[in-house]
Formats: C-alpha cells, sequence, structure tokens
C-alpha cells in the first residue's frame, strides 16, 4: 500500500497520463496509464523493457542527460519529448510523430528507482496548440508591463460558426491569427487564445504588425466567402502599479474579455482596469455579507447512490442563491476576499436544522447528508473552532453527516488540515476529498491527508469511453483509492454506460443526472437500476457504506 502511494505521489504532477517506475539498469519496474496511446503496448507489456526505448532514437541522449541530472531525491522537467514511431498509418510511411511532456524524480528509499510521468502534448499543427494559455498569459503581461506596453484583445466571431461549417478552413485561419499573434509578442507566452473566438497578445511597438495582418486575414477570409468579424480593444500596461495590482487587473480584465468578449466595458488602462476591479469587488463583498448574514440562500438535495444496489445513500447539500446568480461564482469570490468560512458556516448549520426537521416527521426516513467545505475554511481558526463545537453538540447525527473539503481554494497548511480532519473523524464524522484528480495537489492530499474517501472529479466521468487513455486513467484512480482502502464516489454520471463502467472497476456510489437532479427538498424516486456487485479488488472494504451505516 504505501509502495503505490509513493509511486503516485511522485507522480502528483498529476493529470499525467503515463506513468513509470525504472530501476537502476534502466528496467522498467511499473507502468500505468494510457501506454497504448503512447507506446502501443499495454502497461503490463512495458515491464521489463529498457525505458529509452519509449523514445525516439534522436531524443534518447536528451532523456538519459535528464536522468543523469537528478540528485538522490532530485526533481526535472517538464522536457519535450518524441516517442518511438509508431507502427505504419495505411498508405503512408510511418504513424504520426507522437509528443509528450516527461518529468521525473527520484524517490528516497533503500533502492534507487527513477520515477516518471509522461502527458502527450497537441500533435503537431494543431490550431492554437502553441499558443500559451490564460494563466501563463495574465503572468507574461504582468512581467511586461511598464510604460510602452501594451495588451491587445482580439475577437473573431465568425470563427464560431465556421468550425462547424468548415472545420478545416477554420483551423486554416486560426493557424494564421496564432501565428500573427506570436510574431507580434514580447515573449512566448504573450500571445494566447482566450475563447473559442478569442484571442490576446502582449507586446511593444507591434501594432502595426498586427493591424497589417489582421485586415491580410480578413481579406484571405473574405475571398473564401467568411466574415470574421475582427474587432480589437487595446489595453495600455503602464500605469505605475505594483506587481500584485497589475496581476490583479490583468486577470480581472482578461477574465471579463473570455467570459464577455467585446461587449464587456473593457478598460482603457491597467489603472481604470483595476480601480474597476475594486469598485466591483466592493459591491460584490458588500451584497455577499448580505447574503451571508441574512441567509438570502436555499438548499438543494442531489442523491447520491450505492452502484451495487441502485438505493439510495445520501444527499449532497447545494446552496443555491435567491438572486439566481452562480454558486460557484459566489463561492469563488467569497474565497478571494477571505469570506467563505462565514458562508460555510451557515450551510453547516442549515444542513444540520434540515436533519433535525426530517428527524421530527413522524415515520420519516432518516435524513442523511454531505455537505461541502472550501479548503481555505479549514485554515481559519474560528470557522474550526465553530465547527467543532456544532459537531460536539450533534454527536448523534454521526454517521448520517459527513464533509466535503472542496479543491475550489487548495489546501496551504496540510498539517493544520490534517489535526482538523482527524478532530472532524475522532467525533464520527466522515470526512471526503470533492473533486479529486482535478488538480496535481489531489495526489499531495492523499499523502499527507487520512480521509475516509474521495469524490473522482466529473471531468473523467464525462470522457468515459471517449479514449483508452481516459479510461485507463479513471481505472488507474480507482485501484490507487483501493490499494490505500479509500472510498471512491463518481459525479456527474448520465448514462446507463457511465454507471456500468464505474460499477465495473470498483466505484462504490453514483451521483448525476441519471439518478436525479439537485431539489428543494430532500425527495427521491428510485429507477430501476439492475443490482450489479461491483468487482472484488485486492485490498478493498465496502467502506463508505459501514462508514455512514
Amino acid at each position: 500500500m504505501t509502495s503505490q502511494l509513493q509511486r503516485f505521489i511522485s507522480f502528483a504532477f498529476a493529470a499525467a497520463d503515463l506513468l513509470i517506475e525504472v530501476g537502476p539498469r534502466g528496467e522498467i519496474r511499473f507502468a500505468l496509464g494510457a501506454a497504448l496511446t503512447l507506446t502501443d503496448r499495454r502497461d503490463d507489456e512495458l515491464i521489463g523493457r529498457n525505458w529509452l526505448d519509449l523514445f525516439d532514437p534522436a531524443d534518447r541522449r536528451s532523456v538519459r542527460d535528464l536522468a543523469a541530472a537528478l540528485g538522490p531525491q532530485g526533481r526535472s522537467g517538464p522536457l519535450e519529448v518524441r516517442m518511438a514511431a509508431a507502427g505504419p498509418s495505411p498508405g503512408t510511411g510511418q504513424g504520426p510523430a507522437r509528443r509528450a511532456s516527461l518529468s521525473a524524480c527520484r524517490l528516497a528509499g533503500p533502492q534507487e528507482s527513477l520515477s516518471c510521468v509522461l502527458t502527450a502534448l497537441p500533435a503537431a499543427g494543431d490550431p492554437g496548440a502553441d499558443l500559451a494559455d490564460i494563466d501563463d498569459f495574465v503572468e507574461a503581461a504582468r512581467r511586461a508591463g511598464g510604460e510602452g506596453a501594451n495588451m491587445t484583445l482580439v475577437e473573431a466571431p465568425g470563427l464560431v460558426g465556421l468550425a462547424q461549417s468548415d472545420p478545416a478552413m477554420c483551423s486554416t485561419l486560426v493557424q494564421r491569427i496564432s501565428a500573427l499573434l506570436q510574431d507580434s509578442a514580447v515573449d512566448g507566452n504573450a500571445a494566447a487564445r482566450l475563447g473559442e473566438a478569442r484571442f490576446g497578445v502582449t507586446h511593444r511597438g507591434g501594432e502595426t504588425i498586427l493591424r497589417k495582418g489582421l485586415a491580410d486575414i480578413t481579406a484571405e477570409g473574405a475571398r473564401n466567402g467568411i466574415d470574421l468579424g475582427f474587432s480589437t480593444h487595446d489595453m495600455a500596461l503602464g500605469g505605475g502599479l505594483g506587481r500584485d495590482e497589475l496581476l490583479q487587473a490583468v486577470r480581472f480584465a482578461v477574465n471579463r474579455f473570455s467570459s464577455l468578449g467585446s461587449s464587456a466595458a473593457l478598460p482603457g488602462s491597467v489603472t481604470q482596469a483595476f480601480e474597476q476591479m475594486v469598485d466591483t469587488a466592493i459591491q460584490r463583498m458588500n451584497d455577499f455579507a448580505t447574503v451571508v448574514r441574512e441567509e438570502k440562500f436555499d438548499l438543494s438535495f442531489q442523491p447520491i447512490v450505492a452502484f451495487a444496489t441502485g438505493a439510495l445513500h445520501h444527499f449532497e447539500v447545494l446552496a443555491r442563491f435567491t438572486d439566481g446568480t452562480s454558486p460557484f461564482e459566489n463561492v469563488q469570490f467569497a474565497e478571494e476576499i477571505g469570506v467563505i468560512e462565514k458562508f460555510d458556516f451557515a450551510v453547516c448549520t442549515r444542513s444540520v436544522s434540515a436533519m433535525r426537521a426530517r428527524d421530527r416527521e413522524p415515520g420519516a426516513a432518516p435524513l442523511r447528508l454531505a455537505v461541502n467545505l472550501s479548503g481555505q475554511s479549514l485554515e481559519n481558526a474560528v470557522f474550526i473552532r465553530l465547527l467543532l463545537a456544532l459537531l460536539d453538540e450533534n454527536r448523534d447525527l454521526a454517521g448520517r453527516l459527513s464533509l466535503e473539503i472542496t479543491e475550489s481554494a487548495r489546501l496551504r497548511d496540510l498539517a493544520r488540515a490534517e489535526r482538523v480532519i482527524q478532530e472532524v473523524r475522532r467525533r464520527g464524522f466522515a470526512v471526503y476529498l470533492d473533486d479529486f484528480g482535478a488538480g496535481a495537489a489531489s495526489f499531495q492530499y492523499l499523502q499527507a491527508l487520512t480521509i475516509n474517501g474521495v469524490k473522482i472529479d466529473g471531468s473523467y466521468i464525462k470522457r468515459i469511453g471517449g479514449s483508452r487513455r481516459d479510461d485507463t486513467l479513471l481505472r488507474g484512480l480507482v485501484r490507487l483509492c483501493a490499494d490505500l482502502e479509500i472510498e471512491t464516489v463518481g459525479e456527474m454520471v448520465e448514462t446507463a454506460g457511465q454507471s456500468e463502467f464505474l460499477r465495473a472497476i470498483g466505484v462504490i456510489l453514483g451521483q448525476g443526472w441519471l439518478f436525479g437532479k439537485a431539489t428543494p427538498t430532500p425527495v427521491w424516486t428510485p429507477k430501476p437500476l439492475e443490482p450489479v456487485a461491483p468487482p472484488r479488488l485486492r485490498g478493498r472494504r465496502q467502506g463508505v457504506v459501514e462508514s455512514w451505516s
């Protein structure tokens, strides 16, 4: 069990596609993941092979150098590599080149071993593949900030329809736009694709090149009967703001553009962006404080069922705001301004009240609930004291009430979080990690936190059946949890096929529209699901059901 955990922690850079462990003679000792996608072999067929055989001969020296540079507990990468050539495709000399990002580290221990992760990269020529993501773009704009630096936001709404009607032409035009932005950018991360038809670039004195290039692309589209509808917005990055203020102001403007496009009231300078951001934050802070103080939110309840029987297991509590605003955006904002713990505690107390109200109903089945808590709340001393006091006052609800720690805000002090979690569990209340697998931190949490279970992020569930790689990764997550005797819940289950797959690989509980949507009252109508017991997995216990009983 410990060995498996250590492997995954060392691999926990973590949305990797293939995980391998290499012995001192270069032999592959362990492999898990989408081996077929990257190597044309199953993971078990890689055991005993030399790991350098996985890579294109031209890249093997770079791979050896990466490994040689590691110390006893060093870490290196990512290194972009080409995988060994695939078998010939029909009508061609050889299969398309496969690219991957390689990172490696050495584990401390009696046996010298090299732990590696490989993550597939987009095939060369994918439209927009070489452009930065939003986070890298914002950081590049922050670095370039100063007099003479400008950020230009570009929107081409005609690309949206073109992606459906003529994907090849859409790809060609996106590549043209990407190349133009990169030619105009101050550095490699200063050009980004911010949406399906939205782009951004940070430049110094590159307006002429940019305008001419956009005019040329517009003319090319017109010759093909395409109206791209280009619009641009410029924002000056000079203004004397400090590092943090500049970063926040750029992110504010980019996020507004990414979500609203040119229709947003975008600022003309980074100073104006900062002022807009502050004004918006103050208004939202006041509004949210009123929501929490006056409890202007309702609870909804979504059923979670046992795969083995199809029976209701418990409900997850979801907050719904009476003004119709997005729960996710409100929670994210509350985390940003540091008031999420007040909201979390209000939801906890309302949930306990709902359970007590059900207990007073003659003949009603006891209510079993799971309540979400932001990781940020677990780092607030006042919230922790109030939470533990609430649990002490309601110890008879142990086994019926559980807490789900969300990853919307990353836990910074894992040692402190572990102490709080164990205080909760000692009182008999189960603790789960929500959105497990959504980020690299999930695996660090497994190493540092002793928990009852995890809720597998819905992005994995949605991709079931889409590719062998994704299905293998999901099996690997469940296998890891089984080895660690950690219970698993699958969320966003919408189809019978997804349900069958999850049952077959050993997931215990399921949540999603297949079983029922969230409703204002905790009422559930069972759907006809054939009881199928999940396969026995080594070291597994039926822990979710036990810990709630």
